[in-house]
């Protein structure tokens, strides 16, 4: 008895070892940490076999009952296209950001050494900064649909068809990211539905597909060393009940 009761201590201690070594060694987590958007892109070509690898990883993003109410246009090729989305997009940032007091952005920017942050909010204001799509080697239009199904009520697409698109986005990036590339998640040539109406005229989108955004990849121009800090545990989980900071284990442990 004694020796079972042993080896099951053995046992438990080797499974606790093997979770914080996995925990440690987990691939999915570096790559959330190392993925940054990117909006400077070289213009180079990608491999298509990279491309289809990424378009593999949005395949596999999960869906409400496996009903699929997502596309994707990938445009590569089509240069006129993707000036076009271009320019909505530098359209809709003068209109958002166009009138914005630089303490707001500059406060948001904080990460930007003081000698670029004018300069980065200059682009930002005249919308220049949000022209990568054209710059881009693929921009892949995200479409979702909340009709195309046989379910006998509608899945809205602010619950059901963003939040599949959202997934199979976050799948694409962290493939992307894996492979070395950039990425821009470009929702500003859909945010006004005027704009959303125009891109589905240009592509020939049916009407019960809604674009929702353009997710760009490309070669970066140079990488973004750092990104803005993200609020601790404490500050965006609550524990069992709203208003319960939740408590990081090494937190517990100090408490014993």
């Amino acid at each position: 008895m004694a020796s079972d009761a042993a080896k099951s201590e053995s046992d438990s201690a080797g499974k606790a070892e093997d979770t914080t070594k996995t925990t440690e060694e987990l691939q999915s987590l570096r790559l959330i940490r190392d993925r940054r958007s990117i909006r400077e892109f070289t213009g180079e070509r990608i491999p298509d076999e990279h491309i289809e690898m990424i378009l593999e990883a949005a395949r596999h993003a999960p869906s409400p009952e496996n009903m699929l109410m997502i596309r994707f246009i990938v445009i590569r090729d089509d240069k006129e296209a993707k000036e076009f989305l271009a320019d909505i997009a530098q359209e809709m940032a003068q209109t958002a950001f166009g009138g914005a007091p630089f303490e707001l952005t500059s406060g948001r920017n904080w990460f930007i050494n003081d000698p670029y942050r004018a300069a980065v909010y200059a682009r930002l204001r005249d919308g220049e900064l949000f022209r990568y799509p054209e710059k881009s080697d693929a921009v892949i239009i995200v479409c979702a649909s909340e009709a195309w199904h046989d379910a006998g009520y509608l899945y809205p697409n602010e619950l059901f068809g963003s939040v599949v698109a959202g997934m199979a986005v976050q799948n694409m990036w962290l493939t992307a990211t894996e492979l070395g590339y950039g990425c821009g998640y470009e929702a500003l040539i859909c945010s006004d539905p005027r704009h959303a109406e125009l891109v589905r005229d240009k592509l020939g989108i049916p009407p019960i597909w809604t674009p929702l955004t353009a997710f760009c990849i490309g070669k970066r121009i140079s990488p973004r060393a750092l990104g803005p800090s993200r609020a601790p545990l404490e500050g965006l989980m609550y524990e069992e009940r709203w208003g319960y900071p939740y408590k990081r284990l090494a937190f517990r442990k100090e408490e014993k």
